[in-house]
């Protein structure tokens, strides 16, 4: 039983999948739409049972490591103490307040106020998820400058709901939805590995520049009215892509001069995942016109939020941008104790520290794994892209199978990449250098298994 968070794991009893978990999904096969999420790791997924930290158990008893943590919603860990009492104590006084105030959602407001760095006013409008939030910043936008269209990028994922999803490119996501929300151009994103524009950091933002200065200065480009521009300033779901050091204040300057809003998804990245509270203030002077937050704002409790500076943010008329649960109380009291976990247990810091440590030990396989072309990442929020040829960069698209084969090891990674060919590694950021050796090694057994059988 995960009672406390264990050195030893992960810890599997049987092979799994399991008898209990086999039963069990086979249950979950009949109820549930195969559209859902429930198999997006293996099509023998685990059954959880409990969790506490980095360990989960399933109903078999085996014990996994978790280097997925809810797909980057579980920086803290699973459970953590002070988000559980904090639940707890909130919901004996007050679940729901909709068109009310209440203490816990106002601070929280005003907490995630003050993490936001700028000199600019802002104000918050909470959202129950992160596409929920993309789509406030959307409309925001528009109704902010009068003008529609949108610039997103190549492997951007900003959520599946038909705003969100009309910002992203992966062909798999838009099948079967011939007609999307109007007003996207999708462009390259800055990816020195694979980018049209060079591999070196500095061809390849100068090239995305350029090309975006070219689209919106050409009348017969066949771009309209931009708006804005929107981006992760690290791709998650596209494979762990950092953009280049440098190229968000350039896109920041390119905004300014054509009067474009910089919408930056912080969504995965945000909350001490790469080394600081988000993302983009790995680079100086950089400030977004709006900031999308979800995930581990909260601590694993659905709660997403749009920042957006006050002129912007007071384009849309009042009870225009809300819902149902947005700012759920309970949601918001994690929220509040989450982010107390993340600063006084200094988890920027250590990201920074066993991210580096972690990139090391990965570096060490790239050496000697010739289907490993690049590893990459800030903080704990990174990626190995595997290739079929590391002259060519050839994609070799078995992220799939080889998180499966983890997954019977014991261990969950995420598969990702613009091509498939990505593993993803996003641990709660209390993990350890033991944790990290553990999941190393593993991966090596993996790679040992993939080279022998890469089809």
């Amino acid at each position: 039983m995960v009672d406390k968070i264990s050195l030893d794991v992960p810890m599997l009893r049987i092979p799994h999948p399991g008898p209990k978990t086999m039963a069990h999904l086979e249950r979950v096969r009949r109820a549930e739409g195969q559209s859902g999420l429930t198999f997006a790791l293996s099509p023998e997924t685990l059954v959880m049972e409990r969790a506490q930290g980095w360990a989960v158990e399933d109903i078999d008893g085996n014990v996994f490591l978790d280097f997925v943590a809810g797909f980057g919603s579980l920086n803290a860990g699973h459970c953590h103490p002070r988000v559980v009492k904090a639940i707890r104590d909130q919901a004996v006084k007050l679940h729901q307040a909709m068109s009310v105030a209440a203490e816990a959602r106002t601070q929280l407001l005003e907490k995630i106020l003050s993490l936001v760095p700028g000199p600019s006013e802002k104000k918050v409008h909470f959202a129950t998820s992160g596409s929920e939030a993309a789509e406030i910043a959307i409309k925001l936008a528009r109704r902010a400058t009068g003008r529609h269209e949108i610039i997103a990028f190549g492997g951007g994922f900003h959520g599946r709901t038909m705003g969100a999803l009309s910002l992203m490119g992966r062909k798999n996501q838009r099948e079967g939805l011939p007609v999307l929300v109007p007003g996207a151009h999708h462009i390259p994103y800055p990816y020195p590995y694979r980018s049209p524009f060079g591999r070196e950091a500095e061809t390849c933002i100068e090239g995305t520049i350029r090309y975006m200065e070219e689209l919106l200065g050409n009348p017969a480009s066949g771009w309209g009215e931009v708006a804005a521009v929107i981006l992760e300033p690290v791709q998650g779901n596209g494979g762990m892509i950092p953009a280049p050091l440098g190229f968000l204040r350039a896109l920041r300057e390119l905004c300014d001069r054509h009067g474009l809003l910089l919408i930056l998804d912080e969504v995965m990245s945000g909350f001490c995942r790469t080394g600081e509270v988000f993302a983009f203030e790995h680079e100086q002077g950089v400030e977004p016109d709006l900031l999308v937050l979800g995930k581990s704002l909260s601590g694993g409790i659905p709660l997403a939020a749009c920042v957006a500076k006050r002129k912007i943010a007071d384009a849309a008329a009042p009870g225009t941008e809300s819902g149902t649960y947005s700012g759920n109380v309970i949601a918001c009291a994690a929220g509040l104790a989450s982010i107390a976990v993340y600063e006084d247990e200094g988890l920027k810091e250590r990201a920074n520290e066993m991210g580096s440590y972690f990139l090391e030990r990965l570096n060490g396989l790239a050496g000697e794994y010739e289907m490993i072309g690049e590893v990459r990442g800030r903080g704990l929020m990174l990626g190995v892209e595997l290739v079929a040829d590391r002259t060519t960069r050839e994609p070799l698209p078995v992220a799939k199978m080889a998180c499966e084969t983890a997954l019977k090891k014991g261990l969950l990674l995420y598969p990702g990449g613009h091509y498939g060919n990505v593993i993803a590694f996003l641990p709660p950021l209390i993990v350890g250098k033991e944790q990290i050796d553990r999941a190393t090694a593993i991966l090596e057994e993996v790679l040992l298994e993939v080279e022998k059988n890469p089809n």
